[in-house]
């Protein structure tokens, strides 16, 4: 019996092996969680800009698989913990569109057309934004972009229809855009984390973040480039 429980003892941690590999641990943990948070944060970053890389991608093949005019509009909103100063200096959703012809006047331009949804509403992962700025995104920001107001299903769980504001623009059945083929203007979005924001004092002309994720987009035919700086 006592060879045994002596056998047993040789193979149980002291309790100063335990203390000294939770010190171990917590060393560890020190200096990696400080780095977690904006290891979480870069990913959603770059998961966001994919998707919407991807989104803009497929409304340009849409078009021109289906001859029809896509309309992608980028929605800004009052969200649940957002300031009402900080409506106006962000868009967190958007959603891609089909023009439908009149049926009794097809081949007529200027007859009205039925806006059909292309797909669920996308929203940004909560902390990136694209920013209502010139500096940052001229897509949602341009006089010469399209806007509007509409009641939008699908933004906040709570509520039925939230009443958002949208800047939009269209891609037309031959690839071409209507944005402004002059040169004079360069189209593009920013993702940028919401911490950046802040920083900057709530002023989005002033950001200046370390990473963020540019998409552009080419008004004759509709392709996307994307620019990260880290």
């Amino acid at each position: 019996m006592k060879t045994t429980l002596s056998a047993a003892s040789r193979r149980a941690f002291t309790l100063v092996e335990i203390l000294v590999v939770l010190a171990i641990i917590s060393v560890i943990m020190f200096f990696s969680v400080p780095n977690l948070g904006s290891i979480i944060q870069g990913s959603k970053l770059t998961q966001a800009g994919d998707q919407l890389k991807y989104d803009l991608g497929l409304a340009q093949q849409t078009a021109v698989q289906l001859n029809l005019t896509v309309e992608v509009r980028f929605y800004q909103y009052k969200q649940p913990e957002q300031l009402q100063e900080d409506v106006n200096k962000t868009y967190s959703a958007y959603q891609i569109f089909t023009l439908i012809p009149d049926s009794e006047q097809p081949s007529n331009p200027s007859a009205p057309r039925i806006l059909a949804p292309f797909g669920k509403i996308k929203k940004l992962p909560t902390g990136v934004f694209i920013p209502s700025s010139t500096t940052w995104s001229t897509l949602v920001i341009d006089p010469s972009i399209l806007t509007g107001t509409e009641e939008v299903p699908g933004l906040i769980p709570t509520e039925k229809k939230t009443v958002a504001t949208y800047r939009s623009f269209q891609i037309n059945p031959d690839g071409t855009t209507n944005l402004d083929t002059s040169g004079q203007t360069q189209w593009y979005v920013s993702l940028i984390d919401s911490s950046e924001l802040r920083r900057a004092g709530g002023n989005v002309d002033s950001l200046a973040p370390d990473n963020y994720i540019c998409i552009q987009v080419d008004p004759y035919n509709g392709g996307t480039r994307w620019f990260q700086p880290n």
